[in-house]
């Protein structure tokens, strides 16, 4: 990609040959100004071109020296552009697909890649998938960059002082004695909460997901839009210190939460409910810099921009030779037996499945 940089050294050669010669003839300082300015601008262009804008979701923060790294190794200058969340990121990348806001795109999950299949908005740019059993069927051109599970949590210590044993199963969660403790998110518009609706049609099938549903709803289910409105208001040991002491979460999240000492943790998650989420990276069709953006997705698969993607989102490497902070292995690891539906089911039935999780639970 630096092949650019000799293109804006010869613009500005040109024209620097341009007003000698202009001088030379004779020709007017109006017009050796003119021809500085066209230079100038042919330059900017130039350097344009070597820029790429990278889509995210608003949770990605990507170390700036890694970033420089890139640019210095490439000649390429990256921007990190936050759109929403994944579920605002697929849908964007739906509607402007006929005119891409940038050349790639990380951040989006596989409990909303399904939206992005078949429509044209991935550039298939054959980067080599660190771990093939974690791809996404419906589109090829996504690459998996990190992965982890979505789980109920639990406020340890609001269970200890009121002497209650914390609940285990989905079935735990809409007894009595847990009547409302949990908050839970909108699937439709929360990537956390489309994942724990799916875990549970997994887990009670098509002919009892929704009597489950209502059965937590009468047990004084509480629904909020996204993760954000669940940690900073309700959740007991979120921000806000609210009085529901389980939320929709993920299975990383204990890892925030660690004693003074590091010893122990004071939520908890549970392993039973956990869905397993992976992240997506990808070139967008329509992108004029394909390699370019090729060599970026192929950076974040490098062990070093793996590991520090892990320290960031708290998410697991999918590359094996990389490795996640201490705490999360510790405290938050990966689930031995998490859900996992396939993609071509998802893409299949999730519209369907969130019109009837929309008239069961919302009404």
């Amino acid at each position: 990609m630096t092949i650019k940089r000799p293109v804006a050294a010869l613009a500005l050669f040109t024209a620097t040959a341009m007003l000698t010669l202009t001088a030379c003839s004779g020709q007017t300082a109006q017009s050796a100004d003119a021809a500085a300015e066209s230079a100038a601008s042919g330059a900017v262009a130039a350097d344009a071109a070597e820029s790429l804008v990278v889509l995210s979701h608003d949770s990605f923060d990507f170390p700036e020296e890694l970033l420089n790294q890139f640019e210095k190794d490439t000649g390429v200058k990256v921007t990190i552009q936050a759109v929403g969340d994944g579920g605002t990121l697929a849908n964007q990348l739906v509607l402007s697909k006929d005119a891409p806001l940038g050349d790639v795109v990380y951040g989006v999950d596989n409990t909303v890649s399904y939206r992005l299949a078949g429509q044209g908005v991935i550039e298939d740019a054959g980067v080599a998938s660190p771990q093939a059993e974690l791809n996404f069927a419906g589109e090829p051109g996504l690459v998996p960059i990190d992965h982890g599970d979505v789980c109920v949590n639990l406020d340890k210590k609001w269970f200890a002082d009121k002497g209650l044993t914390p609940p285990a199963t989905f079935e735990d969660l809409a007894k009595p004695e847990y009547k409302d403790t949990l908050v839970a998110m909108n699937p439709a518009t929360s990537t956390p909460g489309m994942a724990f609706m799916l875990a549970t049609i997994n887990h009670f099938g098509e002919d009892g997901w929704t009597n489950y549903w209502t059965s937590l709803k009468n047990n004084g289910l509480k629904v909020t839009e996204g993760w954000s409105d669940a940690f900073s208001v309700d959740y007991s040991a979120g921000e806000g210190a609210g009085p529901y002491p389980m939320m929709v979460s993920y299975g990383s999240s204990p890892a925030y939460s660690i004693t003074e000492d590091g010893t122990d943790t004071t939520t908890a998650s549970l392993p039973a409910t956990c869905y397993r989420q992976v992240e997506y990276a990808g070139v967008l069709a329509g992108s004029d810099k394909v390699e370019a953006a090729k060599k970026f997705v192929e950076f974040m698969l490098t062990p070093e921009v793996q590991e520090a993607i892990s320290e960031v989102t708290y998410m697991h490497p999918t590359v094996k030779e990389a490795n996640a902070p201490e705490d999360l292995v510790k405290f938050g690891s990966l689930s031995d037996t998490p859900v996992i539906v396939p993609a071509d089911k998802i893409a299949q039935m999730a519209e369907e499945w969130l019109k009837t999780w929309q008239a069961t639970v919302i009404g």
